[in-house]
């Protein structure tokens, strides 16, 4: 019996629907993939934004009354230092000396005090500190970028009398803290990092 060959017709129907096929297949990779980058970069900026508030509240929760000498040998008036570009930020910035920077039984040359500031530079949310608390040794700070696209940065601070205040001048050390972090083309984001009651005592290091 003679077998019929496909004729051109069936052979451009079967390409037809292969290359459909193939296109289909295309597409849903691509959206697949490009899902998965989305969700990646959503999962980095989260645990970005972790990283940040779990910094701050180890920094911010065991915050010192510890006075601090400049490079001249001067003793700074203030416990915290905040204010708008402070520290070199391009927005708030802040600076204080926390405690429970851990030195197993003294092994390294260095106390558990240690200086630390949050600035904004070139858009980067950055935590400085010093590895000793007075600046005598004229080292520039060591810096580690914990965030980035940042459009705004502010601190607030809660007082004795339960209110909100946008600067803090005072000798004493606030209640709590407030952070509010803005990234370009999102909305700001606000957190509450208490402060240890009146301080742990700290005197200068001579």
């Amino acid at each position: 019996m003679k077998q019929r060959g496909f004729t051109l017709l069936e052979v451009m129907v079967a390409l037809g629907i292969l290359a459909f096929v193939i296109l289909a297949t295309h597409q849903i990779l691509d959206s697949t993939t490009k899902a998965k980058e989305a969700s990646d970069e959503k999962i980095a900026e989260l645990n970005g934004l972790q990283t940040t508030f779990r910094l701050m509240d180890q920094d911010f929760s065991q915050m010192t009354k510890r006075a601090v000498r400049d490079e001249s040998g001067d003793i700074q008036e203030f416990y915290l230092l905040a204010g708008r570009y402070t520290l070199n930020s391009q927005y708030d910035g802040i600076g204080f000396v926390r405690d429970g920077w851990v030195n197993p039984i003294n092994l390294l040359p260095r106390s558990e005090l240690q200086a630390v500031g949050y600035r904004v530079i070139d858009d980067n949310l950055e935590r400085v500190h010093r590895v000793y608390v007075d600046q005598l040794d004229n080292l520039e700070p060591r810096v580690q970028v914990i965030l980035e696209n940042i459009e705004d940065l502010k601190f607030e601070f809660l007082d004795d009398k339960i209110e909100w205040q946008e600067q803090w001048q005072k000798k004493e050390l606030p209640k709590a803290v407030a952070v509010t972090i803005t990234r370009i083309d999102e909305e700001p984001l606000r957190r509450i990092f208490l402060v240890p009651g009146n301080g742990q005592g700290g005197s200068v290091e001579p």
